[in-house]
């Protein structure tokens, strides 16, 4: 990768480029911070003195993308996500109906002025629409001790009942999975960094794990590839799940994206005529892959992994790295365009100055005692 070190092969130009798409995909600072405003927000109304809620001396927390720091640019004008639990001290077996939770939560926000006109109420949580920006999942919920520490239960309007979960538990298992175990020479990226409720701070995108990068990129490839029946388009907890269960440990992007990709299509070939299983980690009893029972989504998603794979393999071929930008466009978007245009300028400011040289092989090298400039991306253009 750029910063103080060599270009010596193909993989390290590519893995440059894929960190720098990375870095294009990643949400703005101003957005981001709005997202924690307006979860913040609604945490006082519903934690307020006087609201039903309160009553329950409910314990908010962040879970999914942004606790793990896995978000992305939302693809043309949809909304990104930014989802939490409500978790109310309430022994779930005192509960006839779990739905009530789902009421308490809706009730609440519909006494505000603004959040009634954004209200919906889905399957198992509560959303606020916030038109061209992002939507807020709230799922109420119940501690649920005798699964095992953090889990919960959820309510679920289809089945009217309880479904489990254990979102705290997912993000630990998940910061753990992202743990380098093979060197990488050309990377220079750290480890997943301690993050603070009640949204972990932003990442820069140069600190993020690879793990992270990975789960970032194929989130962008599904949100292309099933942009028109997004009706199909595999979760995103069940991108993510795959991609730390198979993920081998690498620092470099690109060799991790094609060990997961082979392994998860291997996955597939083996559970043949039946479907693969995507738990919940740290809780077993939730079935993050639950659509998959209809056959037609299953196949939906089958056919796409397939066809990533292709894809990728094609990109990691040994070939100029101009002719991978339009495969790569065509599993990143508009992204790789910038990413590649401002590898592109680096990399001539560097000739410029003497301090590249071209390999036989086409591979360009940092010349001994040079140093290029970080790949820190701040301060771009």
């Amino acid at each position: 990768m750029i910063g103080q070190v060599s270009l010596q092969t193909r993989q390290a130009q590519l893995d440059d480029l894929l960190a720098r798409v990375c870095f294009e995909l990643q949400l703005s600072p101003t957005r981001y911070q709005e997202a924690v405003a307006r979860y913040q927000a609604v945490c006082r109304w519903l934690e307020a003195e006087g609201s039903p809620v309160s009553n329950y001396m409910p314990t908010i927390y962040p879970q999914g993308s942004m606790r793990i720091g896995t978000t992305v640019k939302p693809l043309g004008r949809e909304e990104h996500d930014l989802d939490f639990v409500c978790e109310f001290q309430i022994d779930p077996s005192t509960i006839e109906a779990p739905l009530e939770l789902l009421r308490h939560v809706a009730a609440r926000l519909k006494e505000h002025k603004v959040y009634r006109d954004l209200l919906e109420v889905k399957n198992r949580c509560v959303r606020l629409n916030y038109a061209n920006e992002f939507h807020m999942d709230i799922l109420p919920a119940c501690p649920d001790p005798a699964s095992g520490e953090d889990c919960i239960v959820v309510p679920d309007r289809q089945s009217a009942w309880w479904k489990p979960s254990n979102p705290r538990g997912y993000a630990e298992w998940f910061e753990e999975r992202c743990i380098v175990t093979v060197p990488y020479q050309f990377s220079e990226r750290k480890l997943a960094m301690d993050s603070a409720e009640p949204i972990p701070a932003q990442e820069a995108s140069h600190e993020k794990a690879t793990l992270k990068h990975v789960v970032q990129l194929l989130k962008r490839w599904r949100d292309i590839y099933y942009q028109d029946r997004c009706d199909v388009a595999p979760i995103s907890m069940v991108l993510t799940t795959l991609a730390a269960q198979f993920y081998g440990g690498h620092w470099s992007v690109s060799e991790s994206m094609t060990t997961i990709l082979e392994r998860i299509e291997g996955a597939v070939n083996a559970a043949m005529p039946g479907r693969i299983y995507v738990l919940n980690p740290a809780n077993t009893d939730e079935d993050l892959s639950e659509r998959w029972d209809d056959p037609t989504q299953y196949a939906a998603f089958i056919e796409g992994i397939r066809a990533l794979r292709a894809a990728w393999n094609r990109l990691t071929l040994d070939q100029t790295l101009e002719k991978s930008v339009g495969i790569l466009e065509g599993l990143a978007g508009e992204p790789t365009k910038e990413a590649f245009r401002k590898q592109a300028r680096d990399l001539q400011a560097a000739r410029d100055a003497n301090f590249l040289k071209t390999g036989s092989a086409g591979a360009l090298s940092v010349m001994s005692g040079a140093s290029v400039r970080p790949n820190t991306f701040h301060g771009e253009e």
